[in-house]
């Protein structure tokens, strides 16, 4: 008597029917010129945020480095200097005299850390003074005393849009505002 026993007929198997699947190439050509449509409506956009968001990251960089030469003034009780570059739209940050230096030493002649450039298409239009003056073009040295009493100003950065921000720097209260805008004023105390 056998054991085993094999049936070519097993009713528990479903039956099978065989189908293709998968898409045309119709139906490809299709989809990728749908994709290719959108494609061409949205990408063109995406380049009318991209100078607004290098304008905001060019006034948190100025905002950061005004922070930062303010910091280490006010930390070390020494002068430090900061300088824009209004024709090249650099921002640096000017050390003072060394000790073995003489302390009355020109400004052009200490040790620089380094000019910041700004992102393309983002300029520093002008920088408002404390005393209400204001400067449009060339070097502007601002200087932020040990005591941190120095140094209030206004920069103003705008974009190829003609969009603007302006970077506020309050010294006594060590505060930076971002104001959305070109028409700002120095706060009168």
């Amino acid at each position: 008597m056998p054991i085993f026993t094999l049936t070519t007929s097993d009713t528990r198997l479903p039956n099978r029917q065989v189908t293709d699947s998968g898409f045309t190439l119709i139906e490809l050509i299709v989809v990728i010129t749908i994709l290719a449509v959108i494609a061409s409506i949205t990408i063109p956009n995406l380049d009318n945020f991209s100078p607004k968001y290098r304008l905001r990251s060019a006034a948190r960089m100025v905002g950061q480095t005004v922070g930062w030469a303010r910091s280490l003034g006010g930390g070390l009780g020494l002068e430090y200097v900061v300088r824009y570059d209004l024709d090249e739209n650099t921002i640096d940050i000017i050390r003072p005299p060394g000790e073995e230096d003489d302390p009355e030493m020109d400004i052009d002649q200490r040790e620089r850390l380094g000019a910041e450039s700004l992102p393309k298409g983002i300029e520093i239009e002008r920088i408002l003074h404390a005393d209400g003056t204001n400067d449009d073009f060339g070097l502007v040295d601002i200087v932020l005393d040990e005591y941190g009493s120095t140094g209030t100003h206004i920069a103003i950065l705008t974009n190829e849009m003609e969009q603007s921000i302006s970077v506020s720097f309050q010294a006594i209260l060590g505060t930076i505002e971002y104001l959305s805008g070109a028409d700002v004023e120095i706060p009168q105390w």
